[in-house]
C-alpha cells in the first residue's frame, strides 16, 4: 500500500522548517542539485555481480551502472547484519553508539534527539526534496517510514519485491519542482536464509530454485569457493556465533552439508540475485525513459554480505570478507566519470553515504558524523586525508581493516584474535596471530583499535581492546570519552584520528 502524507503535516510545526535557508550551502540553488536515489539490496556480499569477476550469474544492471560510474572495491558495513546496518546508514553513526550490536537490541534503540533529527528522511525533508521510502525497513521506530511521524518520508510504499519498482518509478517520474529523494530496498538475495529450509524439509519459499538446482548435472552449479576450507588459527569466538537453531543454521550446515549441498545453495544464491539485479532494472531503465538520468545521482548498496559458503559457514554476522564486504557503487553523470574501480579507499557504508548524499544535496554535514563524504573521491579529485582504517562492529567482535591487513577481536577474552595479510590471503585462510614474524604488525592493529575507542567514544569495545602484549585487561587512558560526553567534542577528536 501508497502511504502519502502531506509534507506541511509534519514541518510546518517544526523549527526545522525554518532552518532550510541555513541549512543549505549558499552556492548550491535547489535547481542546480541533483535528484538522489539510494538503491539497496539485501544480503549480497561485493563479490556477487558479475563486474565484480563473477561469471557464475549475470548481473546486466549493476554491470551497467558501475559502467557509467565509480565501484569502491572495498567497501564495509558498519556491522554486518540487518537493523544495525541499516540503522547505521540511516544516522550515519556506528550502530553500536545508540546500542545496537545486534538486530534484536538496535530494534529496541532509542535515538537521542539529535541522532533522529539528523537522520536520512529528516535531513532530505529539511532540504526541500520530496521524499520516498519503499521496500524493506527494519529500523528502530523512530526511523520507520511506516510510522506516525514517518521518518522524514513523504511517501511510503511497503512492497519490498516485484511491485516496488513500479511504485518507486510512479513516485521518481511526478512532476515536481523540488528533487527527489528516493530509497528503493529490496529483500532479496536475502531469501537465500530459506535455502536450508528447502533443504531440510522440502518446504520453503525458494523450493522451486533449490528443486531446479536438484536436478542439474554438479559442473553445472556453481563451484565451492577458494576459500572454502575453514581458516587455520580460526579464533573461538568465531566458532562460539554458530547456531543449530537458527533459519539458517551455520554450525549445522558446516558440519552436515556435503559438496553439492553447498553448490545448492551457492546457486539459490546466485539466482536471488539475478532476480533483485532485473528488478533494480526496472528503476534504471525508467528513470532513464523520464529523461531524468542526467541529474539524478545513484547510490547502490546492500545493508550485509553473506558467507556463500566461504570457510564452510552460511549466513552474516561474522568478520569475514563475505559478510563485512558489501558491493557499493555511485553513478551522476554531471559529475562522476565512468568505469571507475576504486580499492584504494575505505569505504564505511554506514559512516560515509549520510554525509555523502549531504554533500550532493547541498546540506551541512552534521557536526557529529566522523564519516566522509566520498564525492571528491567518487569525482575523480585528489584527496590526501582518507582514513588509514575502517572497523564494523558485532556485539561479540570488532574489526579492523587497514590497507594490507585485517584485524579482529573479540569480547571472549578466552578467544585468540585474528590478523589476516589481505593482500597475499584475501581468502583469509591463515590467522597469523601467532606468528612471531607479524608481532609488530599485531601491536600497531591493537594500537590502531585503541585508538578508534577513544576518538569515537566505542567505550564498548574497551572490554575486549587488547594491550600491546594481548592481554585482556585493557585500561582506557584517563582522558578517554565517557559514553555520555557530547557528540561535537567525538568529532573534534575522531578528525584528530584516522575514523
Amino acid at each position: 500500500m501508497m502511504q502519502r502524507r502531506s509534507l506541511l503535516k509534519t514541518t510546518a510545526a517544526s523549527s526545522g522548517a525554518l532552518m532550510v535557508p541555513s541549512m543549505l550551502r549558499a552556492a548550491t540553488g535547489l535547481k542546480k542539485r541533483p535528484n538522489i536515489l539510494f538503491i539497496m539490496s539485501d544480503q549480497q556480499h561485493d563479490r556477487m555481480m558479475s563486474c565484480a569477476d563473477n561469471k557464475w550469474l549475470n548481473t546486466p544492471h549493476l554491470d551497467g551502472l558501475a559502467a557509467e560510474g565509480v565501484r569502491f572495491a572495498s567497501a564495509y558495513a558498519a556491522n554486518p547484519v540487518c537493523v544495525p546496518s541499516r540503522m547505521s546508514m540511516a544516522t550515519g553513526m556506528m550502530p553500536g553508539r545508540f546500542g545496537g550490536g545486534d538486530n534484536k537490541t538496535a530494534s529496541k534503540a532509542k535515538l537521542a534527539p539529535h541522532i533522529d533529527e539528523n537522520s536520512m528522511g529528516k535531513i532530505m525533508k529539511r532540504a526541500g526534496y520530496d521524499t520516498f521510502y519503499g521496500g524493506k525497513v527494519h529500523m528502530c521506530g523512530q526511523l520507520r517510514p511506516d510510522s506516525d511521524h514517518g521518518a522524514g518520508y513523504g511517501t511510503y510504499f511497503k512492497d519490498q519485491r516485484d511491485l516496488l519498482p513500479g511504485a518507486c518509478l510512479e513516485f521518481i517520474t511526478q512532476e515536481r519542482e523540488k528533487p527527489f529523494f528516493a530509497v528503493a530496498s529490496f529483500i532479496n538475495p536475502h531469501d537465500i536464509c530459506f535455502a536450508h529450509k528447502a533443504h531440510a524439509t522440502g518446504k520453503s519459499p525458494v523450493k522451486n530454485l533449490y528443486d531446479e538446482a536438484m536436478a542439474m548435472p554438479l559442473d553445472e552449479l556453481p563451484p565451492l569457493p577458494d576459500n572454502y576450507g575453514i581458516q587455520v588459527g580460526e579464533p573461538s569466538g568465531i566458532q562460539a556465533k554458530l547456531s543449530t537453531t537458527a533459519v539458517t543454521p551455520s554450525m549445522t550446515m558446516r558440519t552436515e552439508y556435503v559438496e553439492k549441498a553447498w553448490r545448492i545453495n551457492r546457486y539459490i544464491y546466485h539466482r536471488l540475485t539475478e532476480r533483485v539485479d532485473g528488478e533494480i532494472g526496472k528503476i534504471l531503465d525508467g528513470l532513464k525513459q523520464a529523461g531524468l538520468e542526467e541529474n539524478t545521482l545513484i547510490i547502490f548498496t546492500s545493508d550485509h554480505g553473506n558467507m556463500d559458503a566461504s570457510h564452510r559457514l552460511a549466513s552474516k554476522s561474522f568478520p569475514y570478507e563475505e559478510s563485512v564486504g558489501v558491493p557499493f557503487i555511485m553513478k551522476y553523470k554531471g559529475g562522476i566519470p565512468a568505469g571507475q574501480v576504486d580499492g584504494e579507499h575505505l569505504v564505511s557504508t554506514g559512516l560515509d553515504i549520510l554525509p555523502t548524499i549531504c554533500d550532493y544535496a547541498g546540506v551541512e554535514i552534521p557536526e557529529h558524523l566522523i564519516g566522509k563524504s566520498l564525492r571528491p573521491v567518487a569525482e575523480g579529485k585528489a584527496v590526501t586525508d582518507w582514513r588509514e582504517y575502517v572497523v564494523s562492529e558485532d556485539a561479540k567482535w570488532r574489526m579492523l581493516r587497514t590497507e594490507n591487513y585485517k584485524y579482529t577481536t573479540f569480547s571472549d577474552p578466552a578467544s585468540k584474535e585474528s590478523l589476516v595479510d589481505l593482500k597475499k590471503d584475501p581468502g583469509e585462510m591463515r590467522n597469523l596471530v601467532d606468528h612471531p614474524e607479524y608481532k609488530e604488525i599485531l601491536r600497531g592493529h591493537r594500537k590502531l583499535l585503541a585508538e578508534w575507542c577513544e576518538t569515537t567514544g566505542d567505550t564498548e569495545a574497551f572490554k575486549f581492546a587488547r594491550n600491546d602484549d594481548g592481554s585482556s585487561d585493557y585500561t582506557p587512558p584517563p582522558e578517554a570519552e565517557a559514553p555520555g560526553e557530547k557528540a561535537g567534542n567525538r568529532k573534534k577528536k575522531a578528525k584528530k584520528g584516522k575514523a
